[in-house]
């Protein structure tokens, strides 16, 4: 019997084993290994920043472009309709398509509050710590999330695999229960699952006038019940600690940035005050240590919601120089377009380029780590795929948004000046 040594010793055996290699393997497919920052076929979730160095190929990733332009596209649009959660309210009697995607995104902001004021006061008479209480809340949203998520956009038509990837942002939302902290980390995951509702086609460009007046109002409602049910701690830098020095208040930034934008918007370049007396929201310079105002106006304006958090947690005794020194600093802007300006350049440079914040964020195949090649200057259009026929056709969205002009109307003017933005891109008059 012949062996594999007797090969070996066999001369013609290699020459048989060359010709066989080239006619068995002439026709074979080659792979490409992937690269360091190639963009593979499904990304899955995961950190990819766990060192300073990742920060340089975190710059230059599709992820961030992406937050970046999704920031900056709301924060225009939100100047553009500073009324629109106002009129969203005032339209709540009338009639409104059941499949509505700004409805189905409240439904699960208003679920996970049901289940963070459920889990908020201890169960009978067993007194629970708030560590105790928090990390039950999150168990729950861990385990209930995903099933919330498919029963709030399932069975719209075909499914799509990156749909299972939205109940890791949504946890990463609100809060960490093992440090007991939240902070901007959480505040651009909620930003990261905003985006991938609208690269999931789950919420449309006709719904982009509410989703800093309504969607992310609801979000700030939610996060501070939180914060003062639980307890919880803002985030720690070390380049200002706690006192609000690089992160405004330590909680939120993002909630600051729009909410200026909307008051650029709403409100002209006036003397400061009303016509009772009382400082108004028309000036940063005579309303930012006015603690009432921001009271009277929270349910209005965002800025004004978040201000009077800020007065809240820090107490009226606490000066606002000392615990939020930035937010000090911008009563000396004169317009809200200047404080919208000067918030976003500190959102690139201390939230986006804040080592400390990024490798909390998690990445998969909508929010991709891999190198950005995209061409500079594309719009939020351009990352947003388009949506397909089948899709289009299963569940139109009818948005109601209104002129300037319409406050000064009544409500049979208002409903023939109003116009009906859909998805398809047409604007027809109501």
């Amino acid at each position: 019997m012949q062996t594999f040594e007797d090969d070996a010793d066999d001369p013609g055996a290699e020459d048989y084993a060359d010709d066989a290699t080239a006619e068995d393997y002439s026709g074979a497919v080659e792979f490409k290994v992937p690269v360091a920052g190639a963009s593979l076929p499904v990304e899955m979730v995961g950190q990819r920043v766990r060192e300073p160095r990742d920060m340089f190929d975190w710059e230059r990733s599709e992820a961030r472009a992406d937050l970046l332009v999704f920031v900056r596209h709301m924060n225009d649009v939100a100047k553009r309709y500073p009324a629109a959660a106002a009129a969203r309210r005032r339209r709540i009697p009338r009639p409104r398509p059941v499949d509505d995607n700004v409805d189905r995104a409240m439904a699960v902001l208003r679920t996970v509050g049901e289940w963070a004021a459920k889990r908020s006061e201890p169960a009978g008479q067993v007194e629970e710590a708030a560590t105790e209480r928090f990390c039950h809340f999150h168990s729950q949203l861990r385990a209930d999330g995903r099933c919330l998520l498919d029963q709030t956009y399932g069975g719209r038509g075909r499914a799509e695999y990156r749909d299972v990837m939205l109940p890791a942002y949504l946890e990463r939302s609100f809060g960490d229960p093992f440090t007991m902290a939240y902070g901007p980390a959480h505040e651009l995951s909620f930003c990261t699952f905003l985006v991938s509702l609208f690269k999931l086609h789950h919420l449309t460009w006709a719904d982009e006038p509410f989703v800093a007046t309504v969607i992310f109002d609801k979000y700030l409602d939610v996060v501070d019940y939180m914060i003062r049910s639980y307890q919880l701690y803002p985030s720690r830098s070390e380049y200002g600690g706690n006192l609000g020095n690089w992160c405004l208040s330590g909680y939120q930034f993002v909630g600051f940035l729009w909410g200026s934008a909307q008051l650029a918007g709403n409100c002209g370049d006036g003397d400061g005050s009303d016509p009772g007396g009382r400082p108004s929201l028309s000036s940063p310079t005579a309303v930012m240590l006015d603690a009432d105002a921001f009271r009277r106006h929270r349910d209005e304006y965002v800025f004004a919601k978040c201000m009077d958090a800020v007065y809240c947690r820090a107490g009226n005794d606490v000066p606002l120089w000392y615990h939020s020194y930035q937010l000090w600093n911008l009563t000396a802007l004169p317009s809200w377009d200047r404080v919208n300006g000067c918030l976003m350049a500190a959102f690139q440079r201390d939230v986006l380029g804040r080592f400390e914040i990024v490798r909390q964020l998690a990445f998969c195949e909508l929010f991709k780590f891999a190198q950005n090649v995209r061409p500079p200057g594309m719009s939020f259009y351009d990352i947003v795929p388009a949506m397909p026929p089948l899709e289009t056709a299963v569940s139109p969205t009818v948005t109601d948004v209104l002129t300037d002009d319409d406050d000064d109307d009544d409500d049979e003017d208002v409903e023939d000046d109003a116009k009906r933005i859909n998805e398809y891109g047409e604007i027809e008059d109501g």
